[in-house]
């Protein structure tokens, strides 16, 4: 059958090499389901699609990729660089099950001074940056993000608070009363000496900290020979923070100063990429990826692909170190210094505190990798064990857990959790706003969710796990025998014991026999745990809209009145009610309102 299907494909891709020109560019393996299954890049397209016509020179997985394909489409560029940049684009895009994948593709938090402000603050920021405001980052988390400013927060007290309470607060606040702001929204602190404070912050993240501290030095000795001791004592409080946090940097940030740092490592043919981010001398914390799809053999060339696809949203420092060298880094380099007009260098662990500093993050990400494998091991022996208890046809790899939400009937949301051998896979989750009002009864709203989600006919469960009893499982079960699905959806359901104890659930298979299951069963627990998921997700979907119904009526309603116009008014008026009691001369004194739209917001409350 392998055979029949690679000698398909290997014609389908004899017959494309004969139209492709001699040019860079990258190339998509299609198959009969219009499903892209890799996507490559080339210097010479035509050369690298030939290369698939000797399988005998492949692995076992390229073979079962070209016995898939039926096929091939290209686009040429103007040079490989740029085919390695659209490479990455599409794989970000598509998806292909045979190419590496960046799973856990984010964008990091990084920390801002706002000096597009009258008063800047320090803030936390993840997304599109301006041109005003000055960025520090990337950090590995928010956590990380946080504990930062906080101690920053400290030392140089800026403001904390939003623009509009500094336009409207008369008294200082609680930041100010404990020394962590010298409230600049009543004028407690000239315009100089505060944006002084500013520069000393900025000096400090760009990690020139001893300018810093020679700064605070020179103003606490002038402090102390005026004899203000209570001022220079403050400073002087401030400088030992200073120190100690100095003390604790390591010299082997000062060598590297300012550079991602990529360690790559494997265990059982499970990749796990630790990625350590140094900027100005300084750790900003490191972060494990775990790449989907990994047959390629040698780390350097993981480490090349999965580097093409980090620096589609992150914005790659000038540096960038490695454990393991790839022949492709010079294109990589060249490919990112265009895409980003600077001059990037991609090269693996050369001196001592580059070595080190990647000594340590493999061993993290090894660390963590085995962490994972023992976890998913212990899942799968889960899902083993779930398939004999319950007598199921499928190897369970895909389990899908439903639940509905409503509150009378109203803002009614039904909606599904996805676990796999790897644990929750959240990206998956999926909510269905009920569309049938008169559908109003779990049953017949467990009826819409599962037709919805099925008729889609893609990645189905092999599992279908129903938060209710038999009269749930046995409507689910006539929507799955009603569609005929083509491959076979195991279902079984969790319903709530008595007094809705938890150690009084039942379970039951397919046909609606109760499985008896110990409570000192692994697996008890295991579906309970699954089942709550699916009940927190499925209520705070529910929440989310029931406030959204509940405020809009009243505001949302109102011409040229959105979010932003919104949250103004609510800050000013403190509440709904006091808003509509508002008469036009107070609607328009009411920030970011203009006098038309406060006769809009007048007219809507008082003309019915």
């Amino acid at each position: 059958m392998l055979e029949n299907s690679l000698q398909k494909g290997l014609n389908v891709i004899k017959d494309i090499s004969k139209k492709v020109p001699i040019k860079s560019g990258i190339y998509k393996m299609i198959s009969d389901k219009k499903e892209v299954l890799y996507v490559g890049k080339a210097k010479l397209l035509k050369n690298r699609i030939m290369s698939y016509t000797s399988p005998n020179r492949l692995n076992y997985r390229l073979q079962k990729m070209i016995s898939l394909v039926r096929k091939v489409e290209y686009i040429t560029t103007n040079n490989e660089a740029q085919a390695l940049l659209l490479e990455a684009s599409l794989i970000k895009e598509l998806k292909p099950k045979f190419n590496i994948l960046l799973k856990d593709d984010k964008t990091y938090p990084y920390i801002s001074i706002r000096k597009g402000h009258a008063w800047p603050q320090i803030k936390k920021h993840r997304g599109k940056k301006n041109n005003k405001d000055i960025y520090f980052g990337p950090f590995a988390s928010v956590s990380h993000v946080n504990i930062t400013i906080d101690t920053l927060q400290k030392i140089f007290p800026l403001r904390s608070c939003t623009d509009f309470e500094v336009a409207n607060r008369n008294r200082p606040c609680l930041q100010h009363q404990i020394r962590r702001c010298v409230a600049p929204c009543t004028n407690n602190i000239e315009k100089e000496k505060y944006n002084s404070l500013v520069d000393d912050l900025e000096s400090y993240l760009l990690g020139k900290s001893n300018n810093v501290i020679s700064s605070l030095m020179n103003k606490m000795n002038d402090f102390s020979t005026n004899l203000e001791y209570e001022k220079a004592a403050m400073l002087r409080d401030k400088i030992r923070a200073l120190e100690n946090i100095n003390k604790n940097e390591r010299k082997e940030w000062k060598e590297i100063v300012s550079a991602d740092l990529f360690c790559v490592t494997r265990i059982k043919n499970i990749l796990a990429i630790e990625v350590v981010f140094c900027r100005n001398s300084q750790s900003f914390g490191s972060s494990t990826h775990y790449p989907n799809n990994h047959f390629e053999n040698d780390l350097g060339d993981v480490l090349s692909k999965f580097i093409a696809q980090f620096y589609n949203n992150n914005i790659p420092p000038n540096k960038i170190i490695t454990s393991h060298y790839a022949k492709e880094f010079l294109l990589l380099s060249e490919a990112l210094s265009a895409k980003y007009n600077k001059n990037i260098q991609i090269l693996a662990a050369k001196n001592f505190a580059q070595k080190k500093v990647i000594r340590e993050g493999t061993l993290s990400a090894e660390q963590n990798l085995a962490i994972k494998i023992a976890k998913k091991e212990k899942i799968l022996n889960h899902h083993k064990v779930l398939k004999n208890k319950f007598n199921l046809t499928n190897d369970v790899r895909r389990i899908e857990v439903y639940d509905n939400s409503h509150f009378s009937g109203k803002e009614a949301v039904g909606s599904y959790i996805v676990a796999g051998d790897r644990g929750f896979q959240k990206s998956e989750y999926r909510k269905f706003n009920i569309r049938d009002a008169s559908k109003s009864d779990d049953y017949g709203m467990m009826r819409e969710v599962l037709e919805r989600r099925l008729k889609q006919d893609n990645n189905l469960p092999d599992l279908i796990i129903i938060d209710g009893g038999k009269g749930h499982l046995m409507v689910s079960r006539e929507i799955i025998d009603k569609l005929r699905i083509k491959s076979h959806v195991d279902i079984i359901s969790i319903s709530k014991g008595k007094f809705r104890n938890a150690n009084n659930d039942k379970f039951y298979d397919r046909d609606g026999e109760e499985i008896f299951l110990s409570r000192t069963d692994p697996i008890f627990y295991y579906l309970q745990k699954l089942r709550d998921e699916a009940h927190r997700y499925a209520i705070n979907n529910h929440r989310v809209l029931r406030k959204k119904s509940g405020f809009s009526s009243e505001i949302d309603n109102i011409p040229d009145v959105g979010p932003k116009r919104k949250k103004q008014l609510l800050l000013f008026f403190g509440s709904k009610d006091d808003l509509k009691k508002a008469n036009l001369t107070e609607l328009k004194k009411a920030p970011g309102i203009s006098n038309k739209v406060a006769e809009k917001i007048y007219y809507y409350f008082n003309s019915r």
